[in-house]
């Protein structure tokens, strides 16, 4: 590696110095005197190309903009094989994520949604509006990965001027992060600046799932369209999200095996407005138990509300053969025209309000937590208080059992840590010396012992 100085070269017979030098060190002008930058830093990279770069100044300690500095940045990474082309690290934090991050993940359509809608409102303006400043007025979309990877300052600033709680923030910044571990293992940058020393990570939100009780769930139904009354039950005994209900089928529904169960095979979602079936989430489908309970209600419902045939593309992109090919299933929530239900008018019209005038009824306000997804957590919460093991509950939701114990690990029984002290009781217990102690005594009972 060398550092050179492209205004100059070695003195020929009959050069005369030009004024950059002094009168013991003279400069020879070259034919690029005083054209472009005068330093260039010159280097062989691992691949075997001889990759430069040029620089206005030479001293200094800045590698973004002093020669001598680069020069020993690029040595060092030479040396301990962190190398990365300086090349690639000038791509922007928002080129990298957009043309390269996003396209390369296996989002499902809500996902992908959420993470559009995070970086573009918090991270770096909408491409789609490129005038529009993200929130908090401080993104770091328009940077190069190489500089904010060497600067972990910008990155403290952004999370800094973020207008969120903390919990929002976190999400946030953990999607920045999964980004910059990809710019990592793709070669472009060498370190993750939201790991930095320099940078504080903002704290988790609370995780704690809450459950609703038994007459929460009676008092939500009572005040539901009677076609949907049948939701704070389904979702309370099956443990199905939202969409997953909406897209069940009568034909899931098996009433009369042995073992009734219903099969969670699909869900309802919205794809550039408009309605379509998809795989449920992480492609996990599953079979929950029917109980005797809901089998009746259910029943009941599809009694009075029968099962209505319709038919919609398959969504699902990674797989060829079935995306966009036409489902028909006969639905058990059905809108009052028979069509499907549109989550975004159901929650307005109908799931809001009888929330909200359960509530009222309790003296309590509603949060964000008392979604459809309230349902889930309480199936799983009377699961795992009736003591079925979390492995099987995690199967009957669909979910992994390391998301299933982090949620919903504060529902186990025993959970006010009685069961721990008695365990450790009966730990010490067993290995307690044959002599009683006495006082003033060791536990050999000779004075003096400690």
């Amino acid at each position: 590696m060398a550092v050179y100085d492209q205004w100059h070269r070695a003195p020929r017979e009959g050069d005369k110095p030009c004024k950059c030098g002094t009168a013991r060190n003279p400069l020879y002008p070259s034919a690029e005197h005083k054209r472009g930058r005068r330093w260039k830093v010159r280097w062989r990279a691992p691949d075997g190309g001889q990759p430069s770069r040029e620089f206005d100044l030479k001293a200094g300690v800045d590698p973004n903009i002093h020669a001598d500095a680069f020069d020993k940045m690029i040595a060092e990474q030479l040396r301990t094989r962190t190398y990365v082309d300086p090349k690639l690290a000038e791509t922007t934090f928002q080129e990298y994520a957009e043309g390269t991050w996003r396209t390369s993940r296996g989002h499902d359509v809500n996902r992908a949604a959420t993470v559009r809608g995070q970086l573009r409102n918090h991270v770096y303006p909408d491409p789609d509006h490129p005038g529009r400043t993200p929130m908090g007025g401080v993104p770091i979309g328009q940077h190069a990965l190489g500089l904010l990877a060497g600067r972990p300052s910008l990155t403290q600033a952004w999370i800094t001027a973020m207008p969120l709680a903390d919990g929002s923030k976190h999400k946030v910044v953990q999607l920045a992060s999964a980004i910059y571990d990809a710019a990592i293992e793709d070669g472009i940058i060498g370190v993750n600046p939201t790991r930095s020393k320099a940078v504080t990570r903002p704290a988790p939100g609370p995780t704690k799932a809450r459950p609703w009780s038994s007459q929460r769930i009676a008092a939500v139904r009572g005040h539901l369209p009677a076609r949907y009354a049948i939701v704070p039950e389904l979702g309370a005994g099956t443990g199905m999200r939202q969409g997953e209900m909406l897209g069940l089928g009568a034909d899931d529904v098996t009433f009369l095996a042995r073992k009734p169960m219903i099969s969670v095979v699909r869900q309802l979602l919205i794809v550039g407005g408009e309605l379509r079936f998809a795989p449920v989430k992480n492609r996990k489908e599953h079979q929950v138990p029917l109980s005797r309970a809901l089998g009746a209600a259910l029943a009941a419902h599809l009694a009075e509300w029968p099962a209505v045939a319709v038919t919609l593309p398959w969504h699902e992109p990674r797989n060829r053969k079935r995306h966009g090919r036409d489902v028909t299933v006969r639905l058990v929530l059905t809108a009052p025209g028979g069509g499907p239900v549109r989550r975004q008018a159901f929650d307005d019209r109908a799931w809001q309000p009888a929330v909200r005038a359960a509530l009222e009824a309790e003296g309590e306000e509603r949060t964000r937590e008392d979604g459809c997804h309230a349902l889930r957590h309480t199936f799983v919460s009377v699961q795992l208080a009736a003591g079925v093991d979390i492995v099987r509950v995690a199967a009957m939701i669909g979910d992994t059992v390391a998301v299933t114990a982090k949620t919903y690990a504060h529902m186990m029984p025993g959970h006010d840590d009685s069961d721990s002290r008695a365990a450790v009781d009966a730990f010490l217990g067993s290995c307690a010396p044959d002599v009683p102690r006495q006082p003033g005594t060791g536990t050999s009972g000779q004075p003096g012992e400690v």
